[in-house]
């Protein structure tokens, strides 16, 4: 893996559109519209009731998107943290194969360099090979 694509246009963008819409025009909107006039609900004995459950599930509401915006800015933050560590897991890893390749080359050059081989061929040589 060379690295990993968050897409922060539309993490911020989901945010953005969940913020407003949570705290904006749609909150006040949602807290004028939503309920349900006590008329509405007739005069018997559960209107009032009625009312205080409807007037209930209106604040879970509301508050349960509030709760779904502070959620994704949490996990947008664990998104960009956990590519920021895999980030660094690769450079980590390009850093060992790097120094285990230079490792090699000298195990590998010091292989093919006999020193002793060396000195084998040239004393052979002075004493004309016949040795």
């Amino acid at each position: 893996m060379q690295y990993v694509a968050v897409e922060q246009t539309t993490i911020d963008r989901v945010i953005s559109f969940l913020r407003e819409n949570s705290e904006g025009e749609w909150a006040r909107r949602f807290a004028s519209d939503a309920p349900i006039a006590m008329p509405s609900l007739g005069r018997g004995d559960r209107a009032q009731e009625l009312g205080l459950h409807h007037a209930r599930a209106q604040q879970v509401m509301a508050e349960t998107v509030q709760g779904i915006v502070r959620d994704l800015e949490a996990f947008a933050e664990s998104v960009h943290e956990a590519a920021r560590l895999i980030r660094r897991a690769d450079e980590d890893s390009a850093e060992t194969m790097v120094a285990t390749q230079r490792v090699v080359e000298m195990l590998d050059e010091a292989s093919l360099t006999s020193q002793s081989d060396t000195a084998y061929d040239r004393a052979r040589n002075e004493q004309g090979g016949d040795a």
